[in-house]
């Protein structure tokens, strides 16, 4: 039975709003979009704290269980409107439904008429099934034996999952490239030339552990995708969904072509020492890495850029003063749930827009750690639209003082 103080329509109303913008992309809209006596009846008492990320999560979690009982040809159009399908992961519910009318070969108003009818199914089902009302926190299996807080149930996919693949778009059929800096040939081993009997091929590449890292994570994320890696010196446009670009311009030509686009370079220094990081608009802003009075390296900076190109590839740039912020740069947005916050974080700054990101990569006994965005936000965030300047969205610089090397951070009133 629905509750007498609710009707359909009002359901559904907040539904209609909720499905907005980035959806459940963006899980705190539930705050602003269903009213407090859906979000009441819903939640069914299991939620001591309105307004809290108890109560986000137990709607989230009563929404999903709803969809999930929807008929397949139902539940895919609530999928896509609430944006919960990563191939048709878009900021506004119109691109999404344009997205899914091009996949079915459809017009889009074909779409939303399915859509909307899909959603009255949705609200009823939310009113009518006492099945889908959250249950107290409390509550056990007859054995007293249930899933673990937070786990998803086989076969299930975890949420930061579904938001790493959407930012790092690694939708199923994606191409993804990689080109890693080269170590110039007066550096590299007799094993890294063809010719050597002992040949390795990796033997090339600079920022290697930045690369596995990738491969990686990429392949745990996304199995479908195609992963192809490339030195400079051997790649060519292959017109990749995705292009990743590791490591900084020192050693890596494609990332050098880029430079032009870019808010900041790395100032060349020669070999064994820093290249610093120097953001002319921010007055000359210079930072680069920390190090102790006995030359140990205290941290690092992870330089992360994203570009939309007019093709359709999306680029990710990943740089440091020294390997450890290239690597720190991948880290800091692909480490599992923390890498998942740090996503929303961004996420929520910029949205699709071209960004650059800074934040300090710190080595702790061989341990590469970079902090989560949400708790400690970055030194720098800098984004654009439609190929406009980039802009300062966060700047907290500052607290990236001076050490007594003078090597931490300084401002010039001069741009290079």
């Amino acid at each position: 039975m629905s509750s007498p103080s609710l009707s359909v329509d009002e359901v559904k109303d907040g539904l209609k709003r909720l499905r907005q913008g980035h959806g459940l992309a963006r899980p705190t809209a539930l705050l602003s979009t269903l009213p407090e006596p859906v979000r009441a009846y819903l939640a069914n008492g299991a939620v001591c704290d309105p307004g809290s990320v108890e109560e986000v999560n137990q709607l989230v979690a009563v929404l999903r269980r709803a969809i999930e009982g929807l008929a397949d040809d139902e539940r895919l159009y609530v999928e896509v409107d609430f944006n919960l399908v990563t191939e048709h992961r878009y900021p506004t519910l119109t691109e999404r439904q344009e997205s899914l009318a091009r996949l079915r070969k459809c017009a889009a108003k074909t779409v939303r008429r399915h859509a909307d009818r899909a959603l009255d199914t949705l609200a009823y089902l939310l009113l009518s099934n006492t099945d889908v009302s959250a249950q107290p926190r409390t509550s056990s299996s007859s054995n007293g034996v249930g899933p673990h807080q937070g786990q998803p149930a086989a076969g299930q996919t975890a949420d930061w999952e579904e938001d790493l693949r959407a930012f790092w778009r690694l939708s199923n059929g994606s191409r993804v490239d990689i080109v890693c800096s080269e170590i110039p040939g007066n550096e590299l081993p007799e094993y890294a030339s063809p010719t050597d009997r002992n040949y390795l091929r990796y033997a090339k590449f600079a920022d290697l552990d930045t690369l596995i890292y990738l491969r990686t994570r990429f392949a745990q994320l996304a199995p479908m995708v195609t992963i192809r890696d490339f030195a400079p010196s051997e790649y060519y446009d292959t017109q990749a969904d995705v292009l990743v670009v590791v490591g900084g311009p020192p050693w890596n030509a494609k990332y050098r072509e880029f430079l032009p686009q870019l808010p900041f370079y790395f100032e060349p220094h020669p070999l064994g020492e820093d290249d610093p990081l120097v953001i002319p608009d921010l007055g000359g802003l210079t930072l680069g890495p920390r190090w102790t009075q006995r030359q140990e390296l205290l941290e690092d900076l992870a330089v992360l850029t994203r570009l939309t190109l007019a093709q359709g590839t999306t680029v990710f740039l990943l740089g440091g003063c020294l390997t450890l912020g290239v690597l720190g740069s991948a880290r800091c947005l692909l480490e599992a749930e923390r890498g998942a916050r740090s996503v929303r974080y961004v996420t929520e700054q910029v949205g699709d827009a071209d960004f650059v990101l800074v934040t300090e990569a710190r080595r702790i006994g061989g341990i590469t750690d970079v902090t989560d965005l949400t708790m400690v936000n970055p030194l720098l965030l800098l984004a654009r639209r439609h190929n406009e300047p980039f802009t300062a969205v966060v700047d907290n610089s500052d607290r990236y003082l001076d050490d007594r090397t003078g090597r931490g951070i300084r401002r010039i009133d001069h741009a290079r």
